[in-house]
């Protein structure tokens, strides 16, 4: 894989791992609540870690199908070391999740996004996500994003991607 990053599913015992280092890889934005133990007990399955040769985790995606919606896979939350981006370990990350989505029959990822982050709106684009402008969004920075999505005051933008392979 990319400069030697393999790929493997997290279970519980990776939680401290990236519990120690996910404030830091938002840029100092408290998410580590995002990431909590639970995810990794439930949803292990689906998600995914990026291992660096050396035995560090230098990327994360944590991910699940939609009971309510079995089209849909929700990608979570994605985080990659920013030490080491721009290499390919988030696509393969993304990429990974769709595999697996596919074999299940899921058919399109969804994913949020804050408005005005521009690293990761150009990372979901570059990867393949387009961002909803369906009826009830605003322009957010100059995004399509639906108000209040997450309570008030949370806007959010809404991306897709078609599940490629699986």
């Amino acid at each position: 894989m990319t400069d030697g990053t393999q790929l493997r599913h997290p279970d519980e015992d990776d939680h401290p791992a990236i519990a120690a280092v996910v404030d830091e890889w938002f840029g100092g934005r408290r998410v580590a609540y995002l990431a909590a133990r639970s995810w990794f007990r439930h949803v292990g399955s689906t998600s995914w870690l990026a291992i660096h040769p050396s035995g560090r985790i230098v990327g994360f995606l944590i991910g699940y199908p939609s009971q309510d919606h079995p089209d849909e896979g929700v990608l979570h939350l994605l985080a990659v070391d920013p030490n080491v981006r721009r290499r390919g370990i988030g696509r393969m990350l993304v990429d990974a999740f769709g595999g697996g989505l596919g074999r299940r029959g899921v058919r399109e990822i969804v994913a949020l996004a804050w408005p005005g982050e521009p690293p990761a709106l150009a990372f979901f684009e570059a990867v393949g996500f387009r961002a909803d402008d369906g009826p009830g969004t605003v322009n957010r920075y100059g995004t399509p994003a639906y108000p209040d999505l997450d309570g008030p005051g949370e806007d959010r933008i809404v991306f897709r991607r078609p599940v490629r392979g699986g």
